[in-house]
C-alpha cells in the first residue's frame, strides 16, 4: 500500500521547496500554480532551458535540475511523518477499541466474563503546519509559473528560463515607492525627505551591486572542472572598471548595452552612493571634482527623477545580463527610460590640467577625443577645427596644435601655404584624453585585454580579440594600442588594416612577463 499526503501550502497556495544543490544557497524557495489564462506556448522559447509543467524543477539559485521529489522541503517531510504517526496512533487506538467490543458483545452472556470497551477515544487534532510567503514573489515571463524566492535568484524553477531581470525590475518599482513617497512630504519633513531619497537611491546601487555580484559568482560556479580559483569578488562591482575586469574573464562586457551617456550616469550616480553612504550626502574632493554642479563640502542634491533613471539604466544592464545567461536570447521588455538621457555636465574643460598644456590645447584635446569615431589616428580638419574654436585666432589655434605635437599627443606635418598644419591624433591622446572626455579609461581597458591575451597562446589576431571585448571600436582601439605599445615592436604585425593600430601580434616569455607586471601595476 502506498499513502499519498499532499504538502502544506503557503496562504496563497504555494509549497515549500528546498534544492538538492547545498550550494545553492539560501536553497529554500516556493512554488505556486501557472498564473490563470496563461497559455503555454506549443513548443520550448529560446530563453527556456527546461520543458515546463514535467515532473522535474529547476533550482533558482543554480540552474541544477532534479526530480520534484529532490527538491522537498526537509520541513515538509518531518510534517509527513507527524501526519503519518497521528494517523497511526488513532487507526490503532480504534482498532484496539474495536477489538475490545468484539470480545464485549461475544461475552455478553457470560456470568463469570464481563467486557467493557469503555467509551470511544478522542482523538488529538491532526497536526497543522503552517507555510508562510517569502519576500520576493516573481512570476515568469515565459511559462506564467508562480513563485517566491528567499535571495536574488537567477532561473525559472518550472521552464529554467533566466528571471534575473524580473528580479531587479522589482528592486526598480520599489524605489519608485521610495521617491514617491518622498515626494508626498510636506516642507516642514524636508529632512526626512532627504533622507528616504539616499536610501532610495542607496538601494539601487545596492541591488546592482549584488546582482552583478551573483551573476559573476554564478559563472565562476560552472566552470569546467579545474579553472583557476577566482579571487576574492570584495567589493569589485561597487566600481564600472573592477567589474568589467571581472566579466572580461568570461570574455563578455556587461556595459556594453551602454550608450556614453548613459554609462556617464550611471558612473556618476556610483560616485554619488559613497558620498552620500558614507559621507552624509556631503561632497568630498574626488566627487566635487567629477560632478560639475556640486561644491566640496556641500550637500549633494538628490533629485527623484535622477533617482528612477539610475534605476532604469542599472536595469538596462540587467536585462544584458539575462541575455547573456539565456544564450543571447534577451528578455521580453524594451531598455527604456522615463526621460531621455543626458550625460552629466562636466567641469570648464580650462580646468583640466595634462602636463604643460595650456587652456586651449587641452580644449582642442578634449575636442578631439569627442569627436573621434575610431579612437585611432584620426584626421583632424582644419576648418572644423577652426569652426569648434571661433573664439580663437588662428596663431592661438597654431600654438595650441604645436603643444599638443610637442607633447606626442597629435602628429602634424606643415605647408608653406597654411598657417595650420596637417593634424592627426595620436594613441596617447585617447589614454590621456578619453577618462576627462568620455569618462571610459582606456589604463582600466587595457587591463581587461592583457588578461584576454595572457590566456592565449600563439598570434592574437585584433579582430577576434576585439570581438571578444563587445566594445565599440571608439573604445577598443584605444586600450588595444595602449597594449601593443608594451610588445617589442618586432612582433608587433602593423599595416594591412584601417580600423586598428595593428592586425594583431605574437609574444614570447619575455612579453608575457612584462604584461602581466605592466597590467599588476595598471590595477586599481
Amino acid at each position: 500500500m502506498q499513502l499519498g499526503i499532499p504538502l502544506p501550502q503557503t496562504p496563497d497556495g504555494r509549497v515549500y521547496r528546498y534544492s538538492p544543490n547545498e550550494h545553492a544557497h539560501p536553497r529554500h524557495f516556493v512554488m505556486g500554480s501557472r498564473v490563470e489564462g496563461f497559455s503555454l506556448p506549443e513548443a520550448m522559447t529560446p530563453r527556456m532551458s527546461h520543458q515546463p509543467g514535467v515532473p522535474e524543477t529547476v533550482c533558482p539559485y543554480s540552474g541544477v535540475v532534479a526530480p520534484d521529489n529532490d527538491f522537498t522541503h526537509p520541513d515538509d517531510l518531518a510534517a509527513a511523518r507527524k501526519i503519518v504517526e497521528h494517523a497511526a496512533r488513532a487507526d490503532m487506538q480504534e482498532a484496539i477499541h474495536g477489538m475490545f467490543e468484539d470480545l464485549g458483545r461475544k461475552f455478553s452472556g457470560s456470568k463469570s466474563i464481563k467486557i467493557k470497551a469503555g467509551p470511544r477515544p478522542v482523538h488529538k487534532p491532526v497536526p497543522r503546519f503552517v507555510r508562510s510567503d517569502l519576500l520576493r514573489e516573481l512570476i515568469c515571463d515565459e511559462c506564467g509559473r508562480d513563485y517566491g524566492v528567499f535571495a536574488i535568484s537567477l532561473f525559472c524553477p518550472d521552464c529554467g528560463a533566466p528571471n534575473i531581470h524580473l528580479h531587479f525590475a522589482r528592486e526598480v518599482m520599489l524605489v519608485r515607492d521610495q521617491v514617491k513617497l518622498a515626494h508626498g512630504l510636506g516642507e516642514d519633513q524636508s529632512e526626512l525627505a532627504y533622507r528616504l531619497l539616499g536610501n532610495a537611491h542607496e538601494d539601487v546601487l545596492t541591488a546592482f551591486e549584488a546582482t552583478l555580484k551573483t551573476i559573476y559568482l554564478h559563472k565562476v560556479a560552472i566552470r569546467p572542472a579545474g579553472s583557476p580559483d577566482a579571487k576574492t569578488v570584495g567589493n569589485a562591482f561597487q566600481n564600472i572598471g573592477r567589474g568589467q575586469q571581472r566579466f572580461a574573464e568570461f570574455d563578455f562586457d556587461p556595459y556594453a548595452v551602454l550608450s556614453p551617456a548613459a554609462l556617464a550616469v550611471l558612473t556618476l550616480n556610483i560616485q554619488k552612493r559613497h558620498v552620500i553612504g558614507h559621507n552624509l550626502g556631503v561632497a568630498d574632493a574626488a566627487f566635487a571634482e567629477h560632478a560639475a554642479d556640486s561644491r566640496l563640502g556641500e550637500t549633494v542634491p538628490l533629485v527623484g527623477d535622477e533617482i528612477l533613471q539610475f534605476a532604469e539604466i542599472g536595469q538596462m544592464v540587467v536585462n544584458g545580463l539575462d541575455a547573456w545567461l539565456a544564450n543571447g536570447s534577451p528578455p521580453p521588455v524594451e531598455n527604456s527610460t522615463t526621460k531621455a538621457i543626458v550625460a552629466p555636465p562636466t567641469r570648464e574643460t580650462a580646468a583640466v590640467k595634462i602636463g604643460e598644456l595650456g587652456p586651449l590645447a587641452v580644449k582642442i584635446g578634449l575636442w578631439i577625443a569627442k569627436e573621434s569615431t575610431h579612437g585611432y589616428s584620426d584626421f583632424i580638419p582644419e576648418d572644423e577645427l577652426i569652426a569648434a574654436f571661433p573664439d580663437a585666432s588662428l596663431d592661438e589655434l597654431a600654438f595650441a596644435v604645436a603643444e599638443l605635437s610637442t607633447d606626442d599627443f597629435i602628429n602634424t606635418t606643415s605647408f608653406v601655404a597654411k598657417r595650420l598644419p596637417r593634424m592627426t591624433s595620436n594613441a596617447s591622446l585617447y589614454i590621456t584624453f578619453d577618462p576627462y572626455a568620455l569618462g571610459g579609461d582606456p589604463a582600466v581597458d587595457v587591463v581587461t585585454l592583457v588578461d584576454a591575451v595572457l590566456a592565449k597562446k600563439g598570434t592574437v589576431g585584433v579582430e577576434e580579440l576585439h570581438k571578444e571585448t563587445g566594445w565599440p571600436l571608439r573604445r577598443f582601439n584605444p586600450a588595444f594600442a595602449y597594449l601593443i605599445s608594451q610588445i617589442e615592436e618586432r612582433r608587433v604585425l602593423k599595416g594591412g588594416t584601417n580600423e586598428y593600430p595593428a592586425r594583431g601580434f605574437y609574444l614570447n616569455d619575455q612579453d608575457r612577463v612584462e604584461l602581466h607586471r605592466f597590467a599588476s601595476r595598471m590595477r586599481p
